[in-house]
């Protein structure tokens, strides 16, 4: 965005956001194609950008309805960050470089067994097999 003119960054970003709203795959190529006509020559380097890696951006359109929440969100990489950052930071220094292995090692173990006891919404129907019968959306 910090390629564009200050006056067409909104009108811009609404149409970025459109293509990242999208419900379905035809929705997002449909938006990516009018993001195309309506700033394509004013800015062609962010549009062939968005066109090149539109199946990296929109891989999550390919997955059911109810996680692509989770799957199009980076949550939990900042908390892991986060976390690692704040039991490093205690430590302050360590006596060698295994010593901060195992302390990484035992916060990803830590958070590995919180987010397995975890119960998200939508995954409960992907594995009673719903999601099959409801795959035409």
């Amino acid at each position: 965005m910090n390629k564009s003119r200050k006056k067409d960054r909104d009108a811009l970003a609404e149409d970025l956001k459109e293509i990242s709203r999208a419900e379905s795959q035809k929705e997002a190529e449909e938006a990516l194609r009018s993001l195309r006509e309506r700033w394509g020559t004013v800015y062609p380097k962010i549009v062939k950008r968005w066109e090149t890696k539109a199946y990296a951006l929109l891989a999550f359109l390919r997955h059911p309805k109810p996680i692509r929440r989770y799957l199009s969100t980076t949550n939990q990489l900042e908390r892991l960050a986060k976390e690692v950052k704040r039991r490093t930071k205690v430590v302050e220094v360590f006596c060698s470089e295994e010593a901060a292995e195992k302390l990484l090692y035992l916060v990803l173990s830590e958070l590995d067994q919180a987010l397995k006891a975890r119960r998200l919404r939508g995954f409960a129907e992907i594995q009673m097999g719903s999601y099959h019968a409801d795959r035409t959306q």
